[in-house]
């Protein structure tokens, strides 16, 4: 009976071994990094890709897929972000929450994607975003919002931005939706006040600057309250620090972002933020 049970046991032993390799590799292969030609092939296919006008319906379908890729981009993997994002709107081409990803994920990759491809991608993502500006207009609060944040980013509309995010707050403020959707405001309101207290500083405006960056840094201590393992939302908090003179917290909140995707520090969102820096103390 005991010679039996080691069999078994050695049985089960060999199973498990073999699938921890095969969950390895295969976690390892979610992890590799696409080649060049991959990803240029990947930005190639949604140039390329004709969508119609999207309509108002909430596709359970489509949300899920948008969970998926957004979990590409919180590691920093943008390429195959869009490569699940065009894989969805074959399937569902009309969906607008689906169709808003891609102009932004496009508009994201430009800034690590070489050119000619780079021209390209912000015109197609320019283009879909002025039609899509028409067109969210009607939708449903939880495909409004984050459109209108990433619409405002791109047009450099930042205070526009953080007003957003305190109308979603008081929009969402005790509704069933809180938990999902309604606590991401705080981060429309942390990004509108960082790049406001930038684009004030650019204009000389230091002492309005400063105040904005205060309101930034309320902004984050309540987004990081709901979440804190967004590699970007630690790039756009470090600028607040940094604007305010708090240099090695802002480095502190760097290193935390490139814990998140494995860079180091001269990666370009990081090494943009500390340029800047610099720059405004050379000043």
């Amino acid at each position: 009976m005991k010679k039996y049970f080691l069999i078994i046991l050695a049985g089960l032993s060999i199973t498990a071994l073999w699938f921890l390799y095969y969950s390895k590799q295969e976690v390892y292969a979610n992890k590799t990094e696409l080649s060049r030609i991959d990803k240029d092939a990947i930005i190639e296919r949604a140039l390329i890709l004709e969508l119609p006008p999207t309509n108002t319906f909430v596709s359970t379908e489509a949300n899920r897929i948008s969970k998926e890729l957004m979990k590409k981009v919180h590691e920093c993997q943008y390429e195959k972000a869009i490569d699940i994002t065009i894989d969805g709107l074959k399937k569902i081409p009309q969906d607008f929450t689906l169709q808003a990803d891609l102009a932004s994920l496009l508009g994201d990759t430009s800034e690590i994607t070489p050119e000619p491809l780079k021209s390209r991608m912000l015109q197609k993502a320019k283009g879909m975003f002025d039609r899509l500006v028409v067109e969210a207009e009607g939708q449903p609060k939880e495909a409004y919002y984050p459109f209108k944040n990433e619409y405002y980013f791109r047009n450099k509309m930042y205070r526009e931005q953080y007003e957003l995010g305190v109308q979603g707050v008081a929009d969402y403020w005790g509704a069933d939706q809180w938990s999902p959707y309604g606590f991401k405001e705080y981060y429309y309101q942390g990004v509108g006040a960082t790049y406001y207290a930038k684009q004030l500083l650019m204009r000389g405006e230091k002492e309005n600057a400063l105040e904005w960056a205060q309101k930034a840094l309320v902004a984050w201590a309540q987004y990081f309250s709901y979440q804190n393992d967004y590699y970007n939302s630690y790039v756009h908090y470090a600028l607040a620090l940094g604007i305010l003179g708090y240099n090695d917290e802002m480095m502190k909140a760097l290193k935390r972002s490139a814990s998140l995707i494995k860079k180091d520090l001269n990666y370009h969102e990081f090494k943009e933020v500390i340029d800047f820096i610099e720059s405004i103390e050379r000043a």
